[in-house]
């Protein structure tokens, strides 16, 4: 049996047990248990399967996934983000799309104190939906800030799909998770931009409302206690990688505890507070390393049937520009985000497309950081994007699919626009985490 017909017989399982909804783990479990067996020589192809699975695990660099994603839990469930948010609110005058727009401010502090694409779209869905429809905004400016300022998790540090994707690929963690910092801060800013030519070709998307005069000490009060020292915790999470005083692991756990800081500066401090984040990180990390550790597997069945090596070999001898293999490559992401979610994309692309990258002598740092933005736009692309549902499950009784869909076109149009910018201009990747190795 020649390569391809193995790669295809295990795709075609793949997304058979996908469209049978079973959990992506499971799906690339099952694949994996049976190809090994088959391939491998029946029982030793199973004890290759479970060292495998074990030796993936035992890595230092995944402690910062939970310590993340705890975080993350810690700023939601305590209050300190709306508290945040209220605050923005006071600082911000009487602009267009004034609730749209801070909402993607807030998206783009959250993203930096989160690392869960899942927590900051139903955070900022929960807390600014009723508000926007309060207020009579447009389906448009409600839905698709919300959905497309939420996916920035996944870019901006702390992310866990970051750690996650850069642990898949075996490249630098740390300089996945810097490189994403300005990429996440460019396509933040075209959410925002759009936002305001948006209102101001159509002011009825965002009507204007009286507001309550607050004076500037106010101002500056709610600013210094609420949301300072949220600008300290990003710091001692993302300051200490980009300083190198610490590994993100490190800056990882360091972030954590400054969460349960932060919880006493606050009065919210709890034992059940901690022990219900603690419940949801747990159960978010199960399944975070049961994919990591099948995704490994999948990668090694890969190389074992020389499927790798051929494709390598077949792409780079295309009469093509090396970068227009790259952007074929995010043409297929973007058909799979049509129809899978964010980690099996993963999981499927990352051993096929690293090995093309290596062999084209292209920098897969910056490769990484490309995928990580057409990812983000996977989350959004209808009709399958997780954010969509996520959006969907907040926004109240009486939304519809259609209007969820056509409030985040625009935001895809940033997206692609994020990735070009990417592709004519490696800098706006790699100039920091440069910094950090020079």
């Amino acid at each position: 049996m020649e390569w391809y017909h193995v790669v295809i017989l295990m795709l075609a399982g793949m997304f058979i047990l996908m469209a049978m909804k079973y959990p992506i783990a499971y799906v690339f479990l099952t694949v994996n248990t049976v190809a090994f067996f088959l391939l491998m020589g029946g029982i030793p192809g199973i004890k290759t399967m479970v060292l495998s699975l074990q030796n993936s695990l035992f890595t230092f660099t995944f402690v910062a996934v939970p310590m993340f994603l705890f975080m993350g839990e810690i700023l939601f469930r305590s209050g300190m983000a709306v508290r945040s948010i209220n605050s923005l609110d006071m600082l911000m005058g009487k602009i267009p799309g004034r609730l749209s727009i801070l909402t993607a401010l807030a998206g783009i502090i959250f993203a930096a104190t989160s690392g869960s694409v899942m927590a900051n779209t139903a955070m900022l869905g929960s807390i600014m939906t009723p508000e926007m429809k309060k207020r009579g905004y447009h389906n448009t400016m409600i839905f698709g800030p919300i959905t497309g300022v939420g996916g920035l998790a996944m870019l901006i540090p702390p992310s866990a799909l970051a750690v996650l994707y850069a642990s898949i690929a075996e490249i630098s963690v740390g300089a996945v998770l810097i490189g994403g910092i300005i990429p996440g801060l460019i396509l933040g800013f075209l959410f925002i931009f759009q936002i305001i030519i948006r209102v101001k070709r159509n002011p009825s998307l965002a009507p204007a409302y009286e507001m309550n005069t607050i004076s500037v000490g106010e101002k500056l009060l709610s600013l210094v206690k609420d949301v300072f020292p949220l600008g300290l915790l990003i710091f001692a999470v993302i300051g200490t990688i980009l300083l190198g005083i610490a590994t993100p692991s490190e800056s990882a756990a360091l972030g954590a505890l400054g969460a349960i800081v932060l919880c006493f500066y606050n009065r919210s401090f709890s034992l059940k507070l901690i022990w219900e984040c603690a419940l949801d990180t747990f159960k978010i990390c199960g399944m975070t390393f049961a994919i990591i550790a099948t995704s490994v597997g999948f990668g090694q069945l890969l190389a074992f049937t020389g499927a790798v090596k051929s494709i390598a070999s077949l792409v780079t001898s295309l009469p093509l520009a090396p970068i227009m293999i790259v952007i074929l490559t995010q043409i297929i992401i973007i058909i799979f985000g049509c129809f899978m979610d964010v980690v099996p994309i993963m999981m499927i692309t990352i051993p096929i497309f690293f090995p093309i990258i290596y062999a084209l002598g292209l920098n897969p740092l910056w490769f990484a950081v490309i995928n990580l933005v057409n990812l983000q736009m996977a989350n959004i692309t209808p009709p399958f994007g997780m954010n969509l549902y996520i959006m969907k499950g907040v926004a109240g009784p009486g939304t519809k699919m259609g209007d969820i869909y056509r409030s985040v076109l625009p935001f895809m149009a940033c997206n692609v626009i994020a990735i070009a910018l990417m592709l004519i201009f490696p800098e706006t990747v790699t100039w920091l985490p440069g910094l950090i190795r020079s």
